[in-house]
């Protein structure tokens, strides 16, 4: 549970609806805009543990056409140069490494464990933005965008915005060697700092 203090502002953020159903006339159902609650990174009651190791979470990075999602299991929350910073990891193999090498931000988001969340979470995880124009939609995830223009999921009930302070691709030779034999079927990992400039949490809507 995350601990909602009484002062935090209420961030209505004009989202945009980018992944809303498909009407019969091919256009979109608006998605209706969502309060978000604005916190400090210091007030959550965060386990990375355990929502990021076990119940998973997105990253997301890019708008339109350049948008891209993929599930993670990798990453870490904490403090680095006295900034608040959220780090994710991305293999070389990835469509979203491109991108990632082109934004100067990125977003982590949790959501409710529920079986329409997982089953998002295991689609953007096995389907590349390569061969899908939008396969965050197909997910049935629902995309709107911050004040800064970064992708935030409607599913979500916690999204922590970065912007990238550093990033640096895995060195085999300094890894242990079972380790380095885990990349013998797959490219290196580039590691992204991203300082949280944003942490959001909300109640997501029906």
């Amino acid at each position: 549970m995350l601990k909602r203090m009484l002062f935090c502002s209420i961030a209505l953020l004009g989202l945009v609806s980018c992944g809303g159903k498909k009407t019969d006339e091919g256009g979109e159902t608006p998605v209706q805009e969502a309060a978000w609650v604005q916190l400090a990174p210091e007030e959550l009651d965060f386990n990375p543990f355990q929502t990021i190791g076990k119940d998973w979470m997105a990253l997301a990075m890019g708008k339109g056409e350049k948008l891209n999602s993929m599930t993670i299991s990798w990453g870490s929350a904490g403090v680095l140069w006295n900034k608040p910073v959220f780090t994710v990891f991305v293999s070389r193999d990835r469509y979203s490494k491109g991108l990632m090498d082109e934004s100067r931000y990125f977003t982590v988001m949790a959501f409710p464990q529920n079986s329409h969340n997982h089953d998002g979470l295991l689609y953007i995880g096995s389907h590349s933005g390569r061969d899908e124009a939008d396969k965050t939609a197909a997910a049935g995830f629902h995309v709107e965008y911050s004040a800064l223009g970064n992708p935030l999921f409607k599913e979500a009930d916690l999204a922590f915005e970065c912007r990238i302070i550093y990033k640096e691709e895995f060195k085999k030779e300094l890894m242990p060697q079972n380790v380095r034999e885990m990349y013998s079927n797959m490219g290196l990992h580039t590691m992204y700092v991203g300082e949280i400039v944003n942490v959001f949490t909300r109640t997501p809507q029906e």
